[in-house]
């Protein structure tokens, strides 16, 4: 499915929860699998909701989470919505946030990995070639933790 530049400002303020307190990786775990699941289905129809990311995390967290106290605005969009539709776009998130999940017990390749992929998702929205600025930040984790990382998904690009 589809989602709008918004959501992925929200998807961007995530990482950088996640970046703060790795610990919340391990307790939001199947919030990020259904985060991934809806990133990875084929797109269909002509609608397209708001706050997509808000409300898949609303099913997960308790609203004293004060990290995420963002989640619960109903935010209105009027102006300056792009749909994004760059499937490489969603293959490099799923591949950031799958990893998070494969590595949330290890608490500072979680914090080196967000610091290194929080800017991304703003990254795809206002940058019409990423390729070259998203290898330079994830530079530093691959040659640390993972060699392969996003290098599949940057093909192409």
């Amino acid at each position: 499915m589809h989602l709008l530049n918004y959501d992925f400002y929200d998807l961007y303020a995530l990482i950088i929860f996640f970046r703060a307190d790795t610990d919340k990786v391990s307790q939001y775990t199947k919030a990020l699998e259904q985060i991934v699941s809806y990133m990875t289905e084929p797109a269909s129809g002509n609608v397209l909701e708001f706050n997509t990311v808000r409300k898949i995390l609303r099913s997960h967290v308790n609203e004293a989470e004060e990290g995420l106290s963002w989640i619960w605005a109903e935010n209105v969009y009027t102006g300056n919505i792009l749909i994004i539709k760059n499937e490489k776009y969603y293959n490099i998130l799923t591949a950031i946030f799958q990893e998070m999940i494969q590595c949330a017990r290890d608490k500072q390749r979680l914090w080196q990995l967000c610091d290194a992929t929080h800017n991304i998702p703003t990254l795809l929205v206002a940058c019409k070639k990423p390729k070259k600025i998203i290898k330079s930040m994830v530079r530093f984790y691959r040659k640390d933790y993972n060699k392969y990382f996003l290098v599949e998904e940057l093909k192409g690009m």
